[in-house]
């Protein structure tokens, strides 16, 4: 599922080129957003990583609409203060007043090794995972339920079905925003385009 005239898929980068060459390729485009929600303004850039889908960074726009209110912080480096000594970086995450970590968002995919050392190594922070249909979020419910020690740590929101590729339709490489974003919902206009949708908690 590829954005109109935006990012490309690793296989689609042509056969026989390089790493650097398929990465530089990769990396041509961005997401350059201009942002107008709750009555605030800001500017974001998204740049993918080489192996980044156009899914993976069309759910982290969504994700940093939904938590517009942490004033979140994307792909911070593992150099950042509140990071030092983790090996694991989220895709946004959010601070408290002194600066330490209150939230950590992933979007799409996660392992249960990864989460088990996540709510151990921020016990104080609020883990959120956004899937892109219920039936992923059902499952990967089942799995936190089975395999990790405390699930009650772990929320997993979702797109109601069909949203989310309603929202990577609406998506180019300059992106324009304005409108409404909660936690579980999202009453927008992105590059004129009406785009409503409210996330259910799994």
């Amino acid at each position: 599922m590829a954005m109109p005239g935006l990012l490309r898929h690793p296989e689609e980068i042509p056969k026989g080129w390089s790493r650097r060459a398929r990465i530089s390729y990769h990396r041509e485009v961005r997401l350059r957003c201009d942002l107008h929600v709750n009555g605030d303004d800001r500017k974001l850039v998204l740049v993918p990583r080489a192996s980044e889908t156009d899914e993976h960074t069309a759910m982290k726009l969504a994700a940093f609409l939904l938590f517009w209110a942490a004033d979140p912080i994307v792909e911070a480096g593992a150099q950042h203060p509140a990071l030092l000594g983790q090996e694991f970086i989220p895709d946004l995450m959010g601070l408290d007043l002194s600066g330490f970590l209150s939230l950590w968002v992933e979007c799409g995919k996660i392992s249960m090794h990864k989460l088990d050392k996540l709510y151990r190594r921020f016990p104080a922070a609020r883990i959120v995972i956004v899937k892109a249909t219920p039936r992923e979020a059902e499952r990967l419910r089942r799995d936190i339920a089975g395999e990790v020690a405390h699930p009650e740590r772990v929320s997993v929101v979702a797109f109601p079905d069909g949203s989310f590729r309603e929202w990577m339709s609406a998506l180019r490489e300059k992106v324009e925003v304005y409108g409404e974003a909660s936690e579980h919902s999202l009453n927008l206009v992105v590059n004129e385009m009406a785009f409503v949708a409210d996330l259910g908690s799994h």
